[in-house]
């Protein structure tokens, strides 16, 4: 392929790539369009297969280790939506202040695997908070959920306002995400290290922080495809480490880091004497140093291996049973199974959250505890789980909500209603209301008479599938009549028993003729 091609492939992919993912995480794809762009990312492929061992899962997982080990880092650049997200910001600034000139930098090797270390034990632990933060995949979520999504909700509702005045009612308002200062901060270092770094140094992140950089570092070391520079033709100008926002490119000595080459092909159209390019490298004698470094890689492969390995082993035998608590959690969304499984593989990329249409899903603190801080978890102070609503069983990328039908989303239980007579305003205020059983969807909670013709909620827990509809429209204050009691494993509620004789006998009665 010509060298210039290379570039412009790469970046037409990464532009619709980006773009696609960024729809996917509201509700402005088709379901079968946003599965195709969940499917390119390495991490949630891979806590798919390790937590459910789902075949596609490690077929995909392993075409992508073998495409590196072929062509070298093209996820870097092709697929991951935070290394768009970076260039975006690298090429903003070059189009506002003086080009920046790059230059070449020892790979920071004891700190990546440092933290390559860290986010296997977190695996291998159960946990994957800090795999949440570190999977370039699931922190752009957050980013989408934090500074784009509240971007989208002023414009839309601003333009909602002036349709309106013109009698146009194209658009819905849209509420805004809610935020917590303890869960933003995280957030926020993260992002400012990642903005400093791309302004400062390109893509240092990559190559120093984020695990799956790391790791596809070593399997594109010695990649069939790999950037070389022919030293004969060579002048060491320095123009192709000025591009190289990897900073691998040592002009000085002729060399390329390949471990921590993105496969940006920045180099390639900027060398005038065409001493740099992409190919299969010419095979030369072996020597004893040479086969030492492959046997180091080679034994990193099979530790790498067997840590997965392991990890998987653990995942799916660990003792999923949770221990009675004195406190109950907020339930976890359908089709998560149950309160263990759900932490174990969420990365809390916030898809669910923001295709969510009744903002029942929000982003947590403490609510499951250490090991559960920041996935999302159902708040029925600002929504309710919509009864026919399947958005978030469908988007989710690692199978922490597994993709069950309406039907079958209809008959699971996460929580049962449980009323609470003191606080309701029919028995303190002596008023109407019924809001709870009006807008219950299994017939959970009725109404029965009380005092006269006043009316008071009663409620049949075997019915209820704990959509939390009713707490959310429960008009008491300061504390709810009526609330769902979390089933920390999801059970299938009983579907109930509707009279329809009797309405029948009555309408025959009336018109007997």
């Amino acid at each position: 392929m010509i060298k210039g091609n290379l570039k412009l492939l790469r970046v037409s992919f990464e532009i619709i790539l980006f773009a696609f993912i960024i729809f996917s995480f509201f509700r402005f794809l088709p379901e079968k369009l946003k599965a195709i762009t969940l499917k390119t990312q390495i991490i949630p492929l891979l806590i798919s297969f390790l937590a459910e061992g789902f075949f596609l899962s490690l077929l995909l997982f392993v075409l992508f280790m073998l495409l590196t080990i072929i062509f070298g880092r093209i996820y870097c650049s092709f697929f991951c939506p935070l290394g768009g997200f970076q260039d975006i910001l690298i090429r903003i600034k070059r189009k506002t202040k003086k080009i920046t000139k790059f230059s070449y930098h020892k790979p920071l090797t004891l700190l990546k695997l440092t933290i390559l270390i860290f986010a296997i034990i977190s695996i291998i632990s159960g946990s994957l908070y800090l795999i949440g933060y570190l999977d370039p995949y699931s922190f752009f979520g957050r980013i989408v959920n934090y500074l784009l999504k509240p971007a989208i909700v002023i414009i839309n509702n601003s333009g909602e306002l002036i349709l309106r005045k013109a009698n146009i009612y194209a658009l819905h308002i849209m509420t805004l995400p809610t935020f917590n200062p303890l869960a933003l901060t995280p957030f926020i270092l993260i992002l400012g290290t990642i903005i400093y770094f791309s302004l400062k140094r390109g893509r240092l992140y990559c190559n120093s922080i984020c695990p799956l950089g790391t790791i596809l570092g070593i399997f594109s070391i010695r990649s069939f495809y790999r950037i070389e520079i022919d030293k004969s033709s060579c002048t060491s100008c320095g123009i192709c480490e000025s591009v190289c926002k990897a900073e691998c490119i040592n002009s000085i000595d002729k060399t390329v880091d390949n471990s921590s080459c993105i496969r940006c092909f920045n180099c390639l159209n900027v060398c005038t004497f065409s001493a740099i390019k992409y190919k299969r490298p010419i095979k030369k004698k072996k020597t004893d140093n040479k086969k030492t470094q492959n046997l180091s890689r080679r034994n990193f492969l099979y530790s790498f291996f067997g840590i997965l390995g392991f990890s998987g082993i653990n995942l799916l035998l660990r003792n999923k049973k949770s221990p009675i608590k004195p406190y109950l959690p907020p339930p976890t969304p359908p089709g998560s199974i149950n309160l263990e499984e759900y932490i174990s593989k969420c990365t809390a990329c916030y898809l669910c959250v923001n295709n969510c249409p009744t903002n029942v899903l929000q982003p947590s603190l403490f609510q499951y505890g250490l090991k559960g801080v920041f996935i999302p978890h159902m708040d029925f102070y600002s929504g309710y789980c919509s009864y026919d609503c399947i958005k978030c069983l469908e988007v989710c990328p690692t199978d922490a909500i597994l993709p069950y039908t309406k039907e079958e989303k209809k008959k699971i239980q996460i929580g049962t209603v449980k009323f609470i007579k003191d606080f309701c305003v029919v028995y303190r205020n002596n008023t109407n209301c019924g809001a709870c059983a009006e807008i219950c969807p299994t017939a959970a909670v009725t109404m029965k008479p009380y005092k006269g013709l006043l009316l008071i909620p009663t409620t049949t827990p075997s019915f209820c599938i704990g959509c939390g509809a009713c707490q959310n429209v429960c008009p008491a204050k300061p504390e709810k009549a009526i609330v769902v009691k979390t089933n920390i494993v999801h059970k299938e509620a009983k579907k109930p028993k509707r009279k329809r004789a009797t309405q029948q006998k009555e309408i025959k009665e009336d018109f007997p003729f």
